[in-house]
């Protein structure tokens, strides 16, 4: 047993009321949650919106969870439909873009390499957002947090198959995409 339980044992006493269990579940696996959500939403702000939305939800729907899937494939689940439904909102009411005078934050340690790593995570940044959406969140969800393709199909309603080509149409633009950071 992992420190503080593991997580199914985690959500059963997180369904009696426990929220010190389901704290450790949420230190466990918030951190993830807003890299995916981040990473589909390019914005701070609603990337912690929807991970604090889909956190309040898996704690109101705890008692629903059935142990099917892995609990960090069940909070995915949630917080998919949550970024979902905000990606559709956004759409409906764009928001106003960011003044020109808005302030950067300092750079830290050699500018040189400061500044190289700024340009290769803005190229990938972009290039990721040139992604469709599925391909983006299959991409995300197996290379940055390591979920398996399985527990992926699982999250995004699809099969196995589906993902596995997702991820390979991802990995190959992306490749293309930042062939001159290599």
């Amino acid at each position: 047993m992992t420190p503080g339980g593991d997580d199914t044992e985690l959500v059963r006493r997180a369904r009696l009321g426990d929220r010190d269990a389901f704290a450790v579940l949420v230190e466990r696996h918030g951190a993830a949650m807003y890299r995916y959500a981040r990473r589909m939403l390019h914005d701070d702000g609603a990337a912690e919106d929807c991970v604090q939305e889909a956190l309040v939800s898996a704690w109101l729907s705890a008692d629903r969870y059935r142990g099917e899937a892995a609990v960090r494939t069940w909070l995915f689940g949630i917080l998919i439909n949550t970024v979902r439904r905000r990606v559709r909102t956004d759409a409906r009411h764009p928001a106003a873009p960011l003044p020109e005078d808005a302030a950067l934050p300092a750079a830290a340690g050699d500018p040189i390499s400061d500044l190289e790593a700024a340009d290769l995570r803005d190229a990938l940044e972009i290039a990721l957002a040139d992604l469709p959406p599925v391909q983006r969140a299959c991409w995300m969800l197996v290379e940055v947090e390591r979920m398996p393709y399985a527990d992926v199909a699982r999250v995004q309603a699809t099969t196995v198959d589906a993902v596995r080509g997702a991820v390979h149409r991802a990995r190959t633009t992306l490749g293309r995409r930042l062939a001159p950071w290599r």
